[in-house]
């Protein structure tokens, strides 16, 4: 594991490197990312002059919930979304092979080895809003015990956002264009910027068991608020496992399937 964190160091270095003769473009990304918060925010404030509650949340475990929905959505596209397109096209082109025959993981490679590093400006905000919703709203009811569950149900929820765009991302193998597939998903996650319970019931299984965007963002708030229960935070650890495992059956299917430009 820590070969592979390594690893990940290495292509953040040179994606910086290579980056730095463009450093407006690290101004851009943070003023965007302060526009589209900014927005986010100001509708949150809209919907909370006339409420008090969103069916039971108040607006700093919302905002919080936002946080992490930041937080998420910046490692996409920092680490998951740079790779996608670059992915498809080496299957297109053949370039895959050279991704291939490289001594690690080619899973693993095809994932992380470009990496966005403006995308990280999304990544702080995140932190800082769901830092800012706990200490000005949460109470005295954030404990050690929070945090940690906290933790591991965003650790969880990394790995189930990582898991719903590269198990889609193999469909390449197959159709090489995968532009509709990674909008439709975009669509469902961009939901996950409110709580679950939010939406109507039949909308709430459609986010928690068919596409778990409710384990990336709703759950990780209900543990930092005392919302969860520790069957719920199982639930996410065990479904974190099962895409995880589908995903990289997934990959050796497709794999099976690719027809190497050099054969």
């Amino acid at each position: 594991m820590f070969r592979y964190l390594e690893m990940i160091g290495v292509f953040a270095k040179n994606s910086m490197q290579n980056e730095a003769a463009y450093r407006v473009n690290l101004l851009t990304n943070i003023l965007l990312t302060i526009v589209q918060v900014s927005s986010s925010i100001a509708g949150l404030l809209v919907i909370y002059t006339h409420t008090q509650t969103i069916r039971g949340w108040t607006f700093s475990q919302t905002l919080a919930l936002l946080g992490v929905f930041i937080f998420t959505n910046g490692l996409t596209h920092t680490f998951i979304a740079p790779n996608l397109n670059e992915f498809a096209e080496g299957i297109r082109k053949g370039t895959l092979d050279f991704t291939l025959v490289k001594p690690a993981n080619s899973q693993f490679l095809a994932s992380f080895q470009r990496v966005n590093i403006w995308g990280t400006a999304d990544v702080l905000v995140g932190l800082g809003l769901v830092v800012y919703a706990v200490t000005s709203g949460f109470g005295e009811g954030v404990g050690l015990l929070q945090v940690l569950a906290f933790l591991g149900a965003v650790l969880c929820g990394t790995v189930i956002i990582y898991s719903l765009w590269i198990g889609p991302a193999t469909v390449a193998f197959w159709t090489v264009k995968i532009d509709n597939i990674t909008s439709i998903l975009q669509a469902f996650y961009n939901m996950g910027r409110f709580p679950v319970q939010a939406y109507p019931a039949w909308l709430q299984r459609l986010l928690t068991f068919v596409v778990p965007v409710a384990f990336v963002t709703t759950v990780p708030v209900q543990a930092l608020s005392s919302q969860s229960t520790p069957l719920l935070l199982l639930a996410s650890a065990a479904v974190a496992a099962v895409m995880l495992w589908l995903s990289t059956r997934l990959w050796k299917l497709g794999l099976s399937q690719y027809t190497s430009a050099s054969s």
